[in-house]
Parts: C-alpha cells; structure tokens; sequence
C-alpha cells in the first residue's frame, strides 16, 4: 500500500531540521488534551522513533556520536520523558549519551 499524504508529510518532518518545531506545537497540544490522550501516546511513539533513528545513525558512524547528536537526542527524550514514555526511549538515550566522541584531528 503506498502511503498517505499525511504519512509522507510526517516521513519528512520527523527527517527534517523542523522536528523540533513540531515537537514544540505538539507538546502545546498535548497539554490543552492531559497526558491520557491518543494524540499524547501518538507523540510519545514519534519520539521514540525518533530516538531509534538517532540510535541508528550513530550505529551507521561505527557507534561514535557527535556532542550534536548527544545534545538533541537528549532533548527529545526529555519531552519523550516528560510525556510518560521510560523503559526503551530510556536505554536508547543511556546508549547515545555513552557513546564514544571522535577524536578531532
């Protein structure tokens, strides 16, 4: 089945630089509908995708993580965190945080 439009539409915000800015709007609006809401468990689970996907892309540069990386996983997983997710999203950060830096030449 091809995907959506919407699917498309988050596929390219949640690889984009603007993923930031859609976790801002919608941490707005999960406040406005409490912490028990599909659209707070729906933000929880892109989080965590997100997450994985930065978990990966440091895999990909043999296990090393820039402080860049280092700084934004853990901002989303303070909102991942903050949002109820734990567990999983928490291990997964724990590993991009303890990842060895490359050396500067």
């Amino acid at each position: 089945m091809p995907p959506t439009i919407l699917t498309a539409v988050i596929l390219a915000v949640v690889g984009s630089g603007g993923f930031g800015t859609l976790v801002a709007w919608l941490l707005r609006r999960v406040d406005e509908h409490g912490h028990d809401s599909p659209l707070t468990a729906g933000v929880r689970v892109l989080l965590l995708c997100k997450l994985e996907q930065m978990q990966a892309e440091m895999v990909a540069n043999h296990g090393i993580a820039d402080n860049a990386l280092k700084a934004r996983a853990q901002k989303v997983y303070d909102a991942y965190h903050a949002l109820g997710g734990n567990g999983h999203g928490t291990q997964i950060n724990r590993d991009i945080q303890d990842a060895p830096i490359a050396p500067r030449y």
